[in-house]
């Protein structure tokens, strides 16, 4: 089969130069840290419909010295290693575009590490589509089925480090598809470039944005609550001498959170409450963020029909 070509470059007028910024690296993590949790989720209830039977994460290994604590280890290194077939599969879908991918590694903002897969090609819109979704659709095609019909339950861990990792590529896809479809988009090893026409610009109101806001209000927003439960809860509530607490019903989405404490141990847990109640916090910081476009949207016409009357 043969590439297609490279798009013509009818402009070259910079739209937009996305870079990792603080802010982002932020949002980011958090998106990351709650998809890894809702893939882990949704991966193993995968397989325990289709196999049949509860998820293990034991490698299955029958030698006298593997033990559990070479389990985690190896379960770790694999959750790491996804990101050898990850970068490549961004590579494939470069060279069929016609591009020549160069690979690295980099630290953003001195704090959270990072691989890429980059070059000097220029993509349309949508090729640079494909590139961004290759290896989070590529590996769970593959990664799937091979879970399945090995009965191997240890391969949800790396399976849900690569959708958590795929973040950033989503946040760019969303942000890309907020453009016209005939922009084309340079990528580089700190982000990407959006070229266009002058007249080019994202839309205001854009379905990706609205997406991207509720993501973000979700992730903190259950962040947090996990941190305040895990972290402060136990230590208020034993500290103020309550021995049993439970926040909802067992088995529903209304379980929040369960607190004992014994004269030996204290032990705590959560329950599916606390995604409900991240996903209702971010569909609300979308809609805040959502009203507050729109007056600023509205504004900015104003003052322009004010400075075209004058």
């Amino acid at each position: 089969m043969t590439p297609p070509s490279a798009p013509a470059a009818d402009s070259d007028t910079l739209l937009a130069d996305l870079q990792a910024t603080r802010s982002l690296t932020v949002q980011w993590t958090l998106v990351g840290s709650l998809g890894f949790l809702l893939s882990f989720g949704v991966f193993a209830l995968l397989y325990e419909l289709l196999v049949g039977g509860p998820l293990s994460l034991r490698l299955g290994l029958d030698v006298p010295w593997w033990h559990p604590g070479l389990d985690l280890l190896a379960l770790l290194l694999a959750g790491t290693l996804i990101l050898v077939p990850h970068e490549w599969l961004h590579g494939l879908a470069i060279r069929y575009y016609g591009g020549k991918p160069r690979y690295g590694v980099g630290v953003s903002h001195f704090v959270v590490p990072y691989a890429y897969a980059t070059t000097d090609h220029r993509f349309e819109r949508n090729q640079f589509a494909v590139v961004l979704l290759a290896p989070l659709v590529g590996i769970s095609l593959v990664g799937v089925p091979l879970m399945v019909l090995t009965g191997w339950g240890w391969l949800v861990l790396p399976l849900a480090a690569n959708a958590g990792g795929a973040v950033v590529d989503c946040w760019m896809l969303l942000t890309v598809l907020g453009y016209p479809a005939h922009v084309t988009v340079e990528d580089h090893e700190t982000g990407v470039r959006i070229l266009g026409h002058p007249g080019d610009s994202p839309r205001p109101l854009s379905v990706g944005g609205l997406v991207w806001d509720a993501l973000v209000g979700s992730a903190s927003a259950t962040v947090g609550l996990l941190v305040l439960f895990a972290v402060l809860g136990p230590w208020l509530l034993s500290a103020l001498g309550v021995t049993s607490l439970v926040f909802g019903t067992r088995g529903t989405p209304t379980f929040l959170f369960a607190f004992e404490s014994t004269a030996t141990s204290v032990s705590f847990g959560f329950g599916p409450g606390v995604l409900v109640l991240g996903a209702a916090a971010g569909l609300g910081y979308a809609f805040v963020r959502s009203r507050r476009r729109q007056r600023r949207v509205r504004a900015e016409a104003n003052d322009a029909d004010v400075h075209s009357e004058s």
